[in-house]
């Protein structure tokens, strides 16, 4: 399958699932990103929109090296890699709330899928696994960007399409407001789509096929 249709897929449904059990090893790397991130650029003395711009560029940044690191020959890996450190994730969660939940099994689930995968080179299976890690940064910074400031200004309730679809109650861009009179949502969207581009670039024309021996 082409790798763009393949991402399009992907990035379809994570965006239906995001708020299920089963997304949760993706949205679990990419909170890490998106909170270690905004704790830096949080820092940094700039103005609001300033900010959310950064920290959606940097996002959408590492979305396309890695997408670049698709074009060789460790991108099989590279699921792998975002498995264990979900588990790990999980794991520091774990010890710091002495509690486990049902999410602990497709944790379990994936990581173990994935060691299948790359052990016995079925390699299209695996950039299924890769790209969901890989493309959950840029679905986080749609519902970040977009999402955020739609619910907002039609006034609906996040939990509306719980347990698929679950609107974070503030984004990066809600500290930005309807600045300069124009809505939030135009700003939002505007950055993500123009911050989207070089993604949809990066997306096509990675590697086909099995790995090479």
């Amino acid at each position: 399958m082409r790798s763009d249709i393949r991402a399009l897929i992907v990035s379809i449904v994570l965006f239906g699932l995001w708020g299920t059990v089963v997304t949760y090893p993706f949205r679990l790397v990419s909170n890490l990103f998106l909170k270690t991130t905004q704790a830096v650029v949080g820092k940094i003395p700039l103005p609001a929109i300033a900010c959310a711009f950064l920290i959606l560029a940097l996002a959408m940044g590492v979305t396309c090296i890695l997408l670049w690191l698709g074009k060789m020959e460790i991108s099989e890996y590279l699921a792998l890699l975002f498995s264990i450190l979900a588990c790990v994730i999980y794991i520091v969660q774990v010890v710091k709330t002495r509690s486990f939940s049902i999410e602990a099994a497709f944790i379990t689930l994936v990581m173990a899928g994935t060691m299948a995968l790359v052990i016995f080179r079925k390699t299209e299976g695996t950039r299924y696994v890769a790209d969901a890690f890989i493309f959950a940064l840029p679905v986080s910074m749609f519902y970040e960007c977009v999402m955020n400031p739609l619910y907002r200004l039609i006034k609906a309730d996040i939990y509306a399409l719980k347990p698929f679809i679950v609107v974070p109650q503030t984004s990066i861009f809600s500290d930005v407001g309807n600045l300069l009179n124009i809505p939030l949502l135009v700003w939002g969207s505007f950055f993500f789509i123009l911050s989207l581009l070089p993604v949809m670039y990066f997306a096509g024309g990675r590697k086909e096929g099995k790995i090479r021996n």
